[in-house]
C-alpha cells in the first residue's frame, strides 16, 4: 500500500521562535505526495495580550472518530517539541511543523499533546497572566473537532488544525484566564475562506481594532447560527476568516474600540476559494 508524506504546520496561531521562510505561508498543490497538516487560529481578540505561547509536543491523526473505544491507531505526524506564539500567524498564514508517512485513507480524529509548564501568556506590560490549564498530567492531550472525515490519498493532502485562541482562553473574572480548548481540523482543499473590509460609516476610516465572528447560517437569511470561527481586522480594516467548510455563513463584525456591532451579512463559501464579503460600514 502506498503511503503519503504528511507535513504538519502551524497557522494563524503558532508563532515560531526561530523559523525559515519555507516554514511560513500557505502551500499550494505540489503534487509531490506530501500531505501537509497546518495549525491555525482565529486571532485572539483581546488587545491587552501580546503573546499566547503554547509548547506543542506531538500531533497525531486517527482513522477512528471514537477515541474512547480502545486504541484508535494513532499515527504520529509531528513531534515539534517547540513553543509557538498563537498570535503571530493570522488570516490563513501557515507554518510548517514536521513530516511523517501517512497511509491513504479517511481520518476522523486529531490529537495534539502540549506542555502547560512551557506555555504562557504575555500582556502589553510584559507580565504573565495566570492560566488555569485544567490539565491532568505533564503532557495533556487535546482533541480537534473533525466535522467531516479528512480524505488523504497517495498524493498527500494539507490538513489544517484551527486553534481558536479567542474561544480557548476565557477571562476568569480577575487577571487570569481559563483554558477551554477549541480546535478543529479540516483539509485545505476541502475548505474556503471569507474576506472583507471594515470601515467607519462617518469618515470611511478603517476599523483596525475589530473582531469578526463567523456563524453558521440557518435557512433564514437574517438568523445567526452557532459560532464557527473568529477573525480580526488588520491596520487597514481588512480581515480574512480561513479554513471554513463549504456552506453558508453569517459574518458579524464588531468595533472593539467603540463597542459597536456592525451589520451582519450572509456569505456562501466554496471549497478552494476566498469569498469576498465586501465592505462593512458602521
Amino acid at each position: 500500500m502506498h503511503s503519503s508524506r504528511l507535513a504538519l504546520a502551524v497557522a494563524g496561531a503558532l508563532g515560531l521562535a526561530a523559523c525559515n521562510t519555507s516554514e511560513i505561508g500557505p502551500s499550494g498543490p505540489g503534487g509531490d505526495g506530501k500531505t501537509a497538516v497546518f495549525l491555525t487560529d482565529a486571532p485572539f481578540p483581546f488587545d491587552l495580550i501580546t503573546r499566547v505561547d503554547i509548547h506543542i509536543s506531538e500531533i497525531g491523526l486517527s482513522p477512528q472518530a471514537d477515541t474512547s473505544q480502545g486504541p484508535p491507531g494513532w499515527i504520529t505526524v509531528a513531534r515539534p517539541d517547540r513553543v509557538f506564539n498563537l498570535l503571530d500567524l493570522q488570516n490563513g498564514t501557515t507554518a510548517l511543523l514536521g513530516e511523517a508517512e501517512v497511509p491513504p485513507g479517511q481520518y476522523r480524529a486529531v490529537r495534539v499533546t502540549f506542555d502547560p509548564a512551557r506555555s504562557s501568556m504575555t500582556d502589553k506590560d510584559g507580565g504573565h497572566p495566570e492560566i488555569n490549564w485544567q490539565a491532568k498530567g505533564d503532557t495533556p492531550t487535546l482533541f480537534g473537532l473533525v466535522e467531516e472525515a479528512m480524505a488523504i490519498d497517495e498524493n498527500g493532502e494539507d490538513v489544517v488544525i484551527d486553534f481558536d485562541v479567542g474561544r480557548s482562553f476565557l477571562p476568569d473574572g480577575g487577571a487570569g484566564f481559563i483554558f477551554i480548548p477549541f480546535l478543529r481540523a479540516i483539509t485545505r482543499a476541502g475548505s474556503g475562506a471569507i474576506a472583507g473590509t471594515l470601515v467607519r460609516s462617518d469618515d470611511g476610516a478603517p476599523i483596525a481594532l475589530a473582531a469578526v465572528s463567523v456563524h453558521y447560517a440557518f435557512d433564514s437569511a437574517t438568523t445567526v447560527g452557532p459560532l464557527v470561527a473568529t477573525s480580526r481586522a488588520d491596520a487597514s480594516g481588512a480581515f480574512k476568516a480561513s479554513f471554513l467548510r463549504p456552506g453558508r455563513y453569517m459574518v458579524v463584525p464588531e468595533d472593539l474600540e467603540r463597542h459597536v456591532e456592525g451589520p451582519t451579512r450572509s456569505v456562501e463559501v466554496q471549497a478552494g476559494e476566498t469569498t469576498q464579503a465586501g465592505e462593512f460600514r458602521f
